[in-house]
């Protein structure tokens, strides 16, 4: 009997999954608490206050402030235009209102000893709800008498926690060292509906020509662990703070799983339809990655400035397969052997983040602060696997931020805002929608003409609670 394999078309999935990468899937895509959201996370060297079990291990145990650290209330607003998606004069509008996640972690004394400090926290890393529908309905051209429907249905959720505990330790009183293990939990789903059908004007109830394709992903990596080490280093009588981190990639899952849902149907003519669907909800996750990560920063002041520079570069991750499945979808019972064979790769690029802060102290209590980051997009397609490319059509990211930082009751408060644009042009067309008809309505139509736009505004009323306690 001979075998016949069908390869998902999980090509459509990696072209919308890149629809809304620039929101949750870039590696500075978030920043937390009051003074590193206005900063734009320029805090490397320069963070004081319990954010510091993120950003950098080691300067936990360098200031006074001690106790618990809540950071709340972001509202964000951002969109993503996207024209000639959907063919020549199409435009698809993605918009999200909510909060930015918030940040809490709350440190402590060690061993009876200011030399020892540790803390915990827990926040959301990435966090994101996309859903999208496009519909075409036309003519088909050089053929008045029959119609095009085509319809597109997205939805895509991710989310990712990180929940850590830190340790730091001063050396004297220009060193100080440290670490942070976090548990990171990870979950993806995707949920993609395409329609294209070819009708009788007179007759469009009566199917000539169509295609509907269903599919949807899924995944879930639990229970990994990264660790995070961090060094800050102020020189004796020098105004000056220095610090570097190094971030290991996930690794040690404890728990894996996937699942896909996948319904194909092709009515070519009268006499011709073909169907293939199937479903597993125990797919085999080969494993997930998150790069290796190397970052610097440097604090210092003039005159009556003070000026934060951070970077981070991002080591590239060569592709892999995440999720691999070959399966009978009859289960034995057709005339014949039928396999269908699953297999999902990607890869990241290497990325060079950086960023820049400027403070200015007005008055006691009250600081203004200009910030500005970059978030480029990681993404990058993956070379000989045409099939599965992952196509990073979405833009890297660049944001601006201002407002003050005022003290309140001992405890700190930012009012200020974000602002991030990102603009990419020449990517390819899902489908051209507007130029269907019979020969081609199961192919996909390679374009040079769409262009993304990406905007975010995010409102910074943080008030971040510090419970102050003096060393001896």
């Amino acid at each position: 009997m001979k075998t016949k394999h069908f390869i998902l078309p999980i090509f459509f999935l990696f072209q919308l999954m890149a629809v809304n990468a620039q929101i949750d899937a870039h590696y500075w895509t978030h920043q937390y608490g009051a003074k590193g959201l206005l900063l734009n996370g320029a805090v490397i060297a320069s963070t004081e206050d319990e954010t510091a079990i993120f950003y950098n291990p080691g300067a936990m145990g360098r200031g006074e402030k001690f106790g618990l650290s809540l950071s709340f209330l972001t509202p964000s607003y951002s969109r993503l235009t996207t024209k000639n998606f959907l063919g020549d004069g199409t435009t698809v509008i993605d918009r999200d209102i909510g909060f930015s996640p918030g940040f809490a972690a709350v440190g402590f004394p060690l061993f009876d000893d200011d030399r020892f400090r540790g803390g915990a926290t827990t926040f959301t890393r990435f966090k994101s709800n996309i859903n999208f529908r496009g519909r075409e309905l036309g003519v088909i051209p050089n053929n008045p008498e029959q119609l095009f429907i085509g319809n597109l249905d997205f939805k895509r959720k991710l989310t990712e926690r990180w929940i850590g505990f830190g340790l730091s330790y001063k050396v004297n009183e220009t060193l100080s060292v440290g670490g942070s293990q976090f548990l990171v939990i990870h979950g993806e789903s995707t949920d993609i509906r395409i329609q294209k059908e070819i009708v009788a004007k007179n007759q469009p109830t009566h199917l000539i020509t169509a295609w509907r394709s269903n599919l949807r992903y899924a995944f879930n990596a639990s229970g990994g662990f990264l660790t995070k080490l961090g060094l800050s280093w102020k020189p004796d009588n020098n105004d000056i703070i220095i610090g570097l981190t190094l971030t290991s990639p996930t690794y040690a899952y404890v728990h894996k799983s996937a699942s896909y849902e996948f319904d194909d149907l092709k009515k070519i003519n009268a006499d011709s339809t073909i169907l293939n669907a199937n479903l597993d909800n125990n797919a085999t996750l080969n494993t997930y990655k998150t790069p290796f990560s190397i970052g610097y920063g440097i604090d210092f002041s003039y005159n009556r400035w003070r000026f934060s520079l951070s970077a981070e570069y991002f080591r590239n991750i060569k592709t892999y397969t995440i999720i691999e499945a070959d399966d009978d979808p009859f289960n034995g019972f057709a005339d014949g052997d039928f396999s269908l064979s699953t297999s999902v790769r990607s890869g990241n690029k290497e990325v060079f983040n950086f960023a820049i802060g400027v403070q200015r102290k007005l008055y006691d209590g009250s600081t203004f602060i200009i910030g500005f980051r970059t978030d480029f997009n990681q993404r990058r397609p993956v070379e000989g696997f045409s099939e599965f490319e992952f196509l990073a059509s979405t833009p890297s990211i660049y944001h601006l931020s201002a407002g003050g930082l005022f003290e309140l009751w001992g405890n700190e408060v930012s009012i200020g805002f974000d602002y991030g644009f990102g603009t990419r042009e020449g990517n390819q067309n899902l489908i051209e929608f507007s130029e269907v008809n019979a020969e081609n309505l199961f192919d996909i139509t390679p374009g040079k003409n769409v262009r993304s736009v990406y905007e975010s505004f995010v409102i910074i009323i943080t008030y971040d609670f510090i419970f102050k306690r003096r060393r001896k």
